[in-house]
């Protein structure tokens, strides 16, 4: 970011403190005038779900699906002082966040050792070079819904660890208004609100803006993170059979590229000259700028036919865009050097637009056999122009080295690089989709099946891809809320690329993959408590391994297997009280390759154990009434970070921590992340490339709500 830019910001800074100091004097005075707190009307804990759109694309009680899903809710991410998706996954059983330590421009996500798909309120998000792990504000987020394993049958491309579907917040009936200050470690200042209401006296327009402006730096020197979010909605309630909601949503990220890619000497081991810092910053002051743009609009329209039929259509047009920059990256030790670190250039840019449209109608009939049908036709369209070009490997354009130990900035590389590569890709989806939940007593059972037609152009080479996807699952639904389920679903995910010239050059056939999930959940009447625990295996076919004739190019003769157990609870012990776990065992393997050295093979950066605890409690009689604190305990076991399982990252337990009080209509909080400032190696792709986990931040934060 710009001197210019950063000094124009100066104000916002100001408010925020301004504002934070005004809210403890403002209830300080409130304290003073009155003891009074909402605590004896409000739930202090968070209620927990109990309804879920992702998976079955209709409204459907969480216990009633046939796979295993995770929902964090909008008060779990405030509660915990997230601030981003990847921290939201700590807690969550078979998903992992921040894999690659805290990353400022991206989000890293693993769920049942394969990254997701992302979507946001059902449609997909982009899947660009770069543009492809834009990090969503979770700020503007309703929910977060994580279904693990397949998900082809109603999304169509996707791997098959699942997907994360991010649903954002829009006008409701019931919302409460809010503004918020947040300060917190690396001189973060944040101001966000959230408001909306009915527009004039009729109540069938309702409008909700949801906003975010934030300054900060971070552990590492010279990187900001500095962020801006803006979604304006608005539902129009035309008669009792129409609505139509109105999304938009704008963000941006200005931050740099610096962080990790550090020698494993020096981070994962013994180094002569000590340890690396965790702060060392690789690049140069003045390169490694890294300026994200996202920019949507969409609507969801739906029609009520009455008896049961309704039809539904959401569509979304999104721009993304990376603006030019030239970075300064490590890569390992010059030769003969534990100290000094070799360094290129690398020049990007990168476009995305994408269209989303999904169409359903759905019709609800039946008495003793009851069945909720959902037929659906989607269209997606994705264009993403990425250039980008190299230096640093010859003479004329040599970069400057770096001492790891102590770093001299103000060394410009020779030659800055000018584009010398494209890639530019069109993919095109169509799918039309077909699904019955069928309910007979206590049976339910789930059929759906879905073929889909891909079209993908890259750099003017075409490739077309035609799949059939499939799901099964039956669900017995005990009257105490207990419902065991077994299913077994499909996913495909188009691969670009050829063999080599010797073998035909053929393009690429989709990764496929297949899961069989065993499970069972809890969830009683008054839905205070959900338990979940879940097996599962599932086998991706088609992936791509090094061919052992053509030295350079890949062939399709791989096969990845992840088996897990995952056990996942929520509990609302009392009105105060909260209770919250998750445990997966996740044993993946390599269990066909061409190459002998790595059958058998783990899946690079998923640990075999994970845990997670935590809980809440409140304050609600004497003179602590509204005093509460939170605690929560993570386990990430040992994992490898390449495909040869050469570099293992030990692991690591962290501890969390949080206080907060209720007066009136405020909330002070102070949360606290990695208490004891644990320094960890989050993983390690190459001798040249290790990354260090997430540091000690802390977030002190007030609300007001009315």
């Amino acid at each position: 970011m710009s001197v210019q830019f950063r000094a124009a910001l100066c104000p916002v800074s100001v408010a925020i403190r301004a504002a934070l100091a005004l809210s403890v004097l403002s209830a300080a005075g409130v304290a003073a005038a009155q003891d009074a707190t909402t605590l004896d009307t409000v739930q202090v804990t968070a209620p927990i779900p109990k309804n879920t759109g992702t998976a079955t694309k209709t409204d459907t009680p969480l216990i009633e699906v046939p796979q295993s899903i995770s929902i964090v809710t909008a008060r779990d991410l405030q509660d915990r002082g997230l601030h981003a998706v990847d921290e939201a996954m700590w807690y969550v059983a078979g998903a992992q966040g921040g894999v690659y330590g805290m990353d400022t421009r991206s989000e890293w996500l693993l769920v049942r050792g394969f990254q997701p798909a992302r979507y946001l309120d059902g449609l997909a998000l982009p899947t660009g070079t770069w543009t492809g792990q834009t990090r969503i504000e979770p700020y503007g987020m309703a929910r977060i819904e994580v279904l693990k394993g397949p998900a082809s049958v109603n999304y169509g491309a996707m791997p098959p660890g699942g997907l994360v579907n991010y649903v954002t917040k829009r006008p409701t009936e019931d919302m409460a208004n809010e503004v918020e200050v947040q300060v917190g470690t690396d001189r973060m200042r944040q101001a966000a609100f959230d408001i909306g209401g009915a527009l004039g006296d009729g109540g069938t327009l309702r409008y909700r803006l949801t906003g975010l402006a934030r300054n900060s730096d971070n552990f590492v020197d010279t990187i900001h993170d500095d962020r801006y979010y803006f979604a304006p909605s608005l539902t129009w309630t035309l008669d009792e059979a129409n609505t139509l909601t109105l999304l938009a949503r704008w963000q941006k990220a200005d931050t740099k590229n610096g962080a990790g890619f550090l020698p494993a000497v020096g981070t994962l081991l013994p180094n002569p000259n000590g340890q690396i810092s965790p702060s060392l910053y690789t690049g140069e002051p003045n390169t490694n700028d890294y300026v994200k743009t996202v920019a949507a609009i969409g609507y969801d329209f739906s029609h009520d036919f009455g008896d049961g039929t309704r039809f539904q259509q959401n569509v979304r047009y999104e721009d993304s865009k990376v603006d030019p920059t030239v970075m300064v990256l490590p890569n390992g030790f010059q030769a003969g050097s534990d100290r000094t670190l070799y360094r290129y250039t690398w020049s990007i840019r990168e476009n995305a637009k994408t269209f989303g449209i999904d169409n359903n109608l759905q019709w609800r009939f039946g008495d003793r056999v009851e069945h909720t049908v959902l037929a659906g036709l989607d269209y997606r369209r994705l264009t993403s122009d990425y250039r980008y070009g190299f230096g640093g490997f010859t003479a004329d354009d040599a970069v400057p080295g770096l001492d790891a130990f102590n770093p001299v900035y103000g060394s410009l590389p020779n030659v800055v690089p000018v584009f010398t590569g494209e890639t530019l890709q069109r993919t095109a989806q169509t799918g039309l989709y077909l699904q019955d939940q069928i309910k007979a007593g206590r049976w339910l059972l789930t059929l759906g099946g879905r073929q889909d037609f891909v079209g993908t152009d890259t750099n003017g080479a075409h490739q077309s891809d035609d799949r059939f996807s499939g799901r099964v699952g039956l669900t017995y639904l005990f009257d105490n809320g207990l419902a065991p389920y077994a299913s077994w679903g499909q996913s495909f995910e188009v691969v670009g690329g050829t063999e080599a010239p010797a073998r035909g050059g053929r393009a690429f056939e989709p990764t496929t993959g297949e899961q069989v999930e065993v499970g069972v959940k809890y969830q009683p009447v008054d839905g205070d408590l959900l338990l979940t625990a879940a097996a599962y295996e599932i086998r991706q076919n088609n992936v791509s391994v090094i061919d052992p004739e053509n030295t350079g190019f890949s062939i399709q003769q791989g096969q990845y297997t992840s088996r897990g157990l995952e056990l996942e609870g929520r509990w609302n012990v009392a009105r105060n009280v909260s209770l919250y776990g998750a445990y997966a065992l996740i044993d993946t393997e390599l269990t066909k390759t061409t190459d002998a050295a790595t059958l058998g093979n783990r899946i690079p950066l998923q640990p075999r154990h994970s845990a997670s605890v935590g809980g809440d409690y409140t304050f609600t009689d004497g003179a602590l009434r509204g005093l509460g604190f939170g605690a929560g305990v993570r386990y990430v076991g040992e994992h490898y970070g390449d495909v040869g399982n050469a570099w293992e990252a030990p692991s690591h337990t962290l501890f969390d921590a949080s206080a907060h009080y209720d007066v009136s209509n405020w909330r002070y909080q102070l949360n606290v992340q990695n208490l004891g400032d644990k320094q960890y190696v989050s993983t390690c792709n190459s001798a040249a490339w290790c990354y260090y986990g997430y540091p000690r931040t802390v977030t002190a934060s007030a609300r007001y709500t009315w």
